[in-house]
This record gives structure tokens, sequence and C-alpha cells, in this order.
């Protein structure tokens, strides 16, 4: 589990390359885990930088994209019973693309889990049966380390690190808790190894990438789920060129999150998004789509006004964004970054290639605060 053969996308990088290329005209956070990571922070950018420019193995996105999507809702499922936060559902990505791969340390499953590590928790590990490539038994398996490895940082050095813990996860907890003695607990400040620390900003490019793909197409400038598009593209460089921090005002605070005192503490995982901070905007599809292919404009008439922050629309204005095709819905990026999603009535996100068409309505998810 703790050396891992560099299986991640190159365009995850290059998501990570956009994630702070910031379109939008306030705050952007970025969040893992409930805890804001430090984008701002020159020392934090230029390693990101340096990240940016590491060379990562290419694998097939959109089959990656069929994977996740077989195997995501069980691993919320098994995050959900252990109350770990939700976002180390895209650890199994970093970790094995979702595939049940050997590392050449002898890590194997789809998380990666090290011969002993794997029989420490019961899985059985021998020449005729390896429990590791079981996915349920490998997952519960996995959310008991990250579990484990959280309450042991916490009891400690009576800090609450998600980050951390996702830090221990590649690289032994061992190894983190020599590194927290030596340089504090701020991993983004710490010299790890190139992999550990790289990970966590691994996975929160890939979060940000299946989470908000409309906002990445066009900088990619094609489709990277879309597998036609993909294999006609994927030796091309993808993104900008130049990484512009601007505009970001982000803050580490280790204290926020959901912060278990031990596995018994059957706490549900709190919204991270006051309620108070959302609205929803109505609005309808004007213009016709019945050729619509990747890239094309999508454009809706406002049914209510829509203010995000200092930008206003009123009701009866028309505004546009390109649509992408992903899992046969068509997400939309409206320009308003992370603060406007575009909804179904079904208050799913995006929208089926059937109702794009005239008069159907549609619901933005508008965030009006940080």
């Amino acid at each position: 589990m703790f050396k891992k053969n560099s299986i991640l996308l190159t365009t995850i990088l290059y998501c990570l390359f956009n994630l702070l290329s910031v379109k939008c005209m306030a705050t952007h956070e970025i969040v893992f885990c409930g805890e804001r990571i430090p984008v701002d922070d020159k020392f934090v950018s230029e390693k990101l930088m340096g990240i940016i420019k590491k060379q990562i193995n290419y694998v097939n996105v959109p089959s990656l994209r069929q994977r996740v999507n077989q195997y995501m809702s069980q691993v919320e499922y098994y995050l959900h019973e252990t109350r770990l936060p939700e976002d180390f559902k895209y650890l199994a990505i970093v970790e094995s693309g979702f595939k049940n791969v050997v590392s050449s340390a002898g890590a194997a499953g789809f998380w990666q889990l090290m011969p002993a590590t794997a029989r420490e928790l019961g899985l059985i590990v021998n020449d005729l049966v390896d429990e590791r490539n079981d996915f349920n038994k490998s997952t519960l398996a996995a959310c008991k380390v990250l579990a484990g490895y959280y309450l042991y940082i916490r009891k400690t050095f009576g800090i609450s690190s998600w980050v951390l813990t996702a830090a221990a996860y590649n690289n032994g907890i061992g190894n983190i808790q020599n590194a927290i003695k030596k340089q504090g607990t701020n991993y983004f400040q710490m010299q790890l190894n190139a992999e550990t620390a790289a990970y966590v900003y691994k996975i929160i490019a890939v979060k940000e990438l299946f989470e908000y793909p409309e906002l990445y197409m066009q900088d990619f400038g094609f489709n990277i789920f879309n597998a036609k598009a993909y294999k006609s593209n994927k030796n091309k460089d993808a993104g900008n060129s130049n990484l512009n921090l601007g505009g970001m005002t982000v803050k580490v605070d280790e204290s926020d999150g959901e912060h278990p005192v031990n596995l018994a503490n059957k706490l549900k995982p709190k919204n991270r998004i006051d309620p108070s901070k959302i609205k929803f905007v109505g609005g309808k599809i004007i213009g016709k789509y019945k050729k619509f292919k990747d890239g094309d404009l999508v454009s809706l008439e406002l049914e209510d006004d829509l203010q995000v922050f200092n930008r206003f629309n009123g009701k009866g204005t028309t505004i546009q964004g390109r649509g992408w095709i992903i899992d046969d819905r068509i997400m939309v990026d409206l320009g308003y970054d992370h603060n406007v999603v575009l909804l179904d009535t079904k208050n799913e996100k995006g929208i089926t290639l059937k109702d794009l068409k005239k008069k159907s309505y549609v619901i933005m998810k508008v965030i009006t605060a940080n």
C-alpha cells in the first residue's frame, strides 16, 4: 500500500491545472473532507506547479469513468456506515483506478493493501486466496485503516486531520508520525517523498474532475470522457500552459469537518454547505438542439432573478453555457464555477438529451455565499 506504481491519468494533473485557474469572481474554496486547501499559499502553489510537471501514465479515461460508476455507490455505502468522509471514495481511483492490480512492493487490489496489513484486518492472503481482490472485503478493510490512522493521529498529536490521514494511507502511519514530530502538522508544508507529497493533491484533482467535469472540458479542448474524442486527442496537450492562482483565498482549518472521537460515534456526516447559503432558481431551455454535440452552447431563460455575489441577471434574461455529454447527461458550465450547478426537475445534475429542447424546465442550484 505504501509504494505503488504511478497509474493515475495525466489528465488529472491537467485538471489540477484548471482547478487552480479561477474563473469566478468570488472567493473559491477547494475542500477535502471538510478541510480547506491553502492554494493561495506561495509554497503550496509552487509545489503544485512542480507536481503538474510530473509525467503520469495514461489510462483509458472513458473506461475509468465506467468503472467508477460501477463501484462508487458501493464505496459510498461503506464510507457512510463507518462514518468516514465521502471524499475518500476518490482515494481508490488514485490507488488503482478501480482495478485489481499488484504493485512492485506487493500491494494489491482496489485499495492497494499490503499483505501484512490485510492479514491484520482479517483478510485471507495466501498462495490460493487473496481477499484483497474481493471488492467488499477490501473496501471495509480500507475504511478500517483510514479510521485507525485518523484516530491514532488525533490521540497522539491532538489534531483532527483527514489530510494527514490520507497521507498516512499512502506512506504508512509510522512515516507520517515521524514527519509530524520533525516538521509539524501542516501537510502542505512538509518535506515528504515525491509520491506522498503529491498524493492529497491528486485526490483533490480527481474529485474536481469527477464532480464538476463541465468546468474543465473547454480547457481540455475535448470531452475526455467521450471514448471517440479521447482516442483522437489523448496524445495532444490538454489544458492551459499557465497556472493562474489569482483570486484564490483559501485557508486551512484543521478543526473543520466531521471528526469522530471513536468508531462508535455514529454521527451522520454534516452537509458542508450551510442550507441558508443555497437557493434555487428556475429556468427554461430556449433554442433548438436536435444535433447537439460536445461543446455546443445551451441557452436558458431565467424565470427568477439570478444573483451570485456581485453578478446579477434578472428574470427573463438569457444566459448561456457550454454543454458536455457525461454519462448520457448534458452537464452545462454556466460560467459561475462551482457556485451554480444545473439540475433537472428530479434534482439530478445535468439534463438528459431528450429533455434538451425548447421550454424544458430546469433548476439552478445557487450558492449565494461562502
